[in-house]
């Protein structure tokens, strides 16, 4: 390495870059000297670095020539890394003279970190680098150096959207809350890509970044997540949707040499991925370096290394690893599931086929090569089934496991150069909670390859299970098992406090001969968590996308409904939404889940739509259901007999409507309707819908006799059916202590008598959407008397 030594500086050249030159103070030791060389030069030019300790120096302005000249020997352009140099236009001049050649200078702080461009751009405006000629006018370089194709497309000083604000950073942009105040520090190390700008975002809403994203030039830009929040699956569905174009998204922060996931902590193997304009599936684009053991297999697999007769292939997916036979199509499954910030999954076999020991050994080759922060984020899936010879090494008494290796240490953070800079900018990586390491054993596998309403099935550890896995029916729920099924036993995630069990309700009076008594299923009374919403955005796939844009336009139309508009907020609105609209997640396919236990629903919307309910506000007015004397329930067991709905009951908040064929009316006062008018816009009837479980009291049954005709005037116009029955909604949580009428029983009965005249003495409409014909007209049933000791639900929560 060269020195020049003109008193107290010291100029030396990069040993490995010899075209990068640092200047420093002779009594500055143990530099870094390897964050040198942060830009490619070409071969007519220099970089010319100063530590901060050099920078404070007096005497570096004069003796800058003598130190750098030597070293100018067929440089065409000096690249002159001084901190607000150029904010001295004529000693930048003067420089440029004395050199005989082009020097490009910063006006401002400058900031060097290694693979995110020496950074010019975080000062006043129009900061950056500027060039001065020998006897001619100054010009302006732009921020970054090298300089990327896309400086021109972006900001250079912040601009505001709502509550965010955009903040110029090397990469691109940083998004973040404008309240927060001050520079994006953790944006600063991400690494620059000099095709395309990076936008960094924090705790922001996707509507926010939309709009900021829709005022630039409409060239591709790639989103990094920078909290938890950005990187789930139904946030980036909404900026795609809100754009109209498909999104690239990263898994993290790209700092130094590796990506490592907000708030999981761990490093993934998808490392950029596509969202899809109109939602759905993401796309894997790029993929990290193999684990220890494996080798790269085109665009997105692995192959195991390991010298096994079957060779095995890891097919990158967004949510983690897929495991399979060389010889086995990829499982479209395991492709569908999103990528969750929170963990990720390693998929066993494809769906529904064989899965041998060769898969089985090279995952647990796999986990035990993985650092502990990997090891401890993984959540293990069995798609297929296991063969004879699988099922055997799943047997402790047939394989054993060596313990895992300690994982190396992991790199520390890169941080800023210690170069120049008399205001840098903090750049510490973002704040990533590391997870913790668990002692457990290192490989889970699941003991049924499919989903739930329930949620995952409960998982067991390789080498230690004492009986071969079971080979479920290929389904989407859980059938329904006479005489009873067990209820799934679920642990809280952490922090969160056991929902307290729902109280029992008395035995109510027999029904009617011949009717079957039913058993409800219990649905966690809660708010939805991130991964129920996860699993329910992937599983609704476009739908999810349609009913998003309801969603937003009720959010625009209802300032009260924006006091949550956080993702989450809006997976459990578009919940409401399915149930209230036609197809697989419709009210008929819920509450034959909750019913019966049979049928399919999106995996996840039963916890979302609850939790989207309660996000609704309390409909406290009388609501209307019809029916026909001869289908329903309602009106035969007399006052003091209670019914439920097992799922979701919907009720017309409009008292003059009728539907085609109706002979009965039911008249409900509520307790825990939820209104949903502001989120369901023009609709032909305001429908309040009933937490599922909710039990009705049944307080009269009214009829008009036969010889009574009340449309002598109007013969053909609409009445209302002569029998109608009045129920009283039971609180969540109160104790049915007699059939018999009590005080609370006889107001509210007062009250919907009074509705049933007026409701008789109205003009009607018909409705005649099929859809909202059966949504009104279902039976309710009558409530399970378990006095034989029987559990009384079975429960349905994650």
């Amino acid at each position: 390495m060269d020195q020049h030594q003109p008193g107290l500086l010291v100029a030396e050249e990069h040993e490995l870059h010899e075209r990068h030159v640092l200047i420093r103070r002779r009594d500055e030791m143990g530099l870094d000297r390897l964050r040198i060389g942060a830009a490619p030069l070409s071969g007519n030019e220099l970089l010319v670095l100063v530590t901060p300790k050099a920078r404070h120096t007096p005497s570096l302005a004069a003796a800058l020539p003598g130190l750098v000249r030597e070293y100018t020997t067929g440089i065409e352009l000096l690249w002159l890394g001084v901190s607000g140099l150029a904010a001295d236009t004529e000693l930048a001049k003067r420089l440029a003279r004395e050199f005989g050649i082009e020097i490009a200078a910063p006006d401002g702080g400058l900031v060097a970190i290694p693979g995110a461009a020496l950074y010019a751009g975080h000062g006043a405006g129009g900061a950056g680098w500027h060039r001065f000629r020998p006897d001619q006018p100054v010009s302006f370089h732009g921020a970054r150096f090298p300089l990327p194709e896309w400086e021109s497309w972006l900001p250079g000083c912040p601009v505001t959207a709502g509550e965010a604000v955009a903040l110029p950073v090397p990469c691109g942009l940083a998004v973040r809350p404008a309240a927060g105040g001050g520079t994006a520090d953790s944006a600063f190390p991400v690494v620059v890509n000099e095709r395309f700008p990076k936008v960094v975002v924090e705790a922001s809403s996707a509507a926010e970044v939309a709009e900021l994203l829709a005022g630039l030039p409409s060239r591709p830009v790639m989103v990094v997540p920078a909290t938890p929040e950005v990187a789930a699956h139904h946030w980036q569905i909404e900026l795609a949707l809100r754009l109209s174009r498909d999104i690239v998204f990263s898994t993290g922060p790209q700092i130094g040499g590796e990506t490592v996931v907000p708030g999981g902590g761990f490093r993934p193997f998808p490392l950029v991925l596509r969202q899809a304009a109109r939602g759905g599936d993401q796309q894997v684009l790029a993929v990290a370096p193999p684990p220890p053991g494996w080798v790269r297999e085109g665009a997105r697999s692995y192959r195991f290394a390991g010298g096994s007769a079957a060779p095995v292939l890891a097919d990158v997916v967004p949510s983690g690893l897929a495991l399979r036979a060389a010889d086995a199509d990829p499982d479209p499954a395991a492709g569908a599931a999103p990528f969750d910030p929170a963990c990720w999954t390693l998929t066993l076999g494809t769906t529904g086929a064989p899965v041998g020991l060769p898969v089985l050994a090279a995952a647990e080759r796999l986990l035990e090569a993985l650092p502990a922060e990997e090891r401890a984020a993984v959540k293990v899936r069995m798609a297929g089934i296991p063969d004879d010879e699988a099922e055997q090494a799943l047997d402790p008494q047939v394989v054993s496991r060596s313990p895992a290796p300690p994982s190396p240490p992991r790199p520390p953070a890169p941080k800023p150069s210690e170069l120049d800079s008399p205001s840098p900018p903090p750049v510490s990586p973002p704040p990533v909670s590391p997870a913790p390491v668990s002692p457990a054993p290192v490989m889970t596998v699941s003991g049924a390859p499919v989903s739930t309403v329930g949620g995952a099935v409960p998982s067991r550890p390789i080498g230690q299970l004492t009986s071969p896995p079971p080979r479920p029916e290929p389904r989407d729920v859980p059938a329904a098992q006479p005489p009873a099924a067990q209820p799934e036993v679920v642990e809280p995630p952490p922090g969160e406090a056991p929902e307290p069990p729902a109280q029992e309700a008395e035995p109510s009076p027999a029904p009617p001969e011949g009717q079957e008594l039913v058993r409800p299923v219990e649905v966690s009374v809660r708010a939805s968590t991130t991964a129920e919403q996860n699993r329910f955005v992937t599983a609704a796939g476009e739908d999810f996308g349609i009913a998003l844009a309801t969603v937003n336009a009720a959010l625009a139309t209802w300032p009260a409904m924006r006091a949550d508009d956080s993702p989450a907020g809006k997976a459990d609105y578009v919940a409401v939404c399915l149930y209230l609209s036609r197809g697989e997640g419709a009210a008929g396919s819920v509450n034959g889940v909750l019913r019966t236990g049979e049928g399919a629903v999106p995996d996840g919307q039963i916890p979302c739509l609850m939790s989207g309910l309660r996000r609704l506000p309390i409909h406290r007015r009388a609501v209307l259901r019809q029916g026909r004397v001869s289908e329903s329930l309602e009106h035969r067991g007399g006052p003091g007999t209670v019914l439920t709905e097992p799922g979701f009951l919907a009720a017309s908040m409009n008292l003059d409507v009728t539907v085609p064929g109706a002979d009965l009316d039911v008249l409900i006062w509520p307790a825990s309707a939820r209104r949903t008018s502001e989120l369901m816009l023009s609709r032909p009837v305001g429908e309040a819908v009933f937490t599922a479980g909710a039990r009705f009291k049944t307080l009269a049954v009214r009829s008009v006799p036969d010889d009574q005709d009340e449309r002598e005037e109007d013969p053909d116009a609409l009445a209302a059916p002569k029998i109608a029955v009045l129920f009283r909604e039971l609180a969540p949580g109160e104790a049915l202590e007699s059939t018999e009428l009590d005080d609370r029983d006889r107001a509210v009965l007062a009250k919907l008598d009074t509705v049933l005249e007026g409701r008789r003495n109205a003009a009607l409409r018909l409705v005649d959407d099929p859809d909202t014909i059966a949504r009104l007209t279902t039976s309710m049933l009558l409530w399970r008397d378990e006095a034989a000791g029987e559990d009384k639900s079975v429960a349905v929560a994650s």
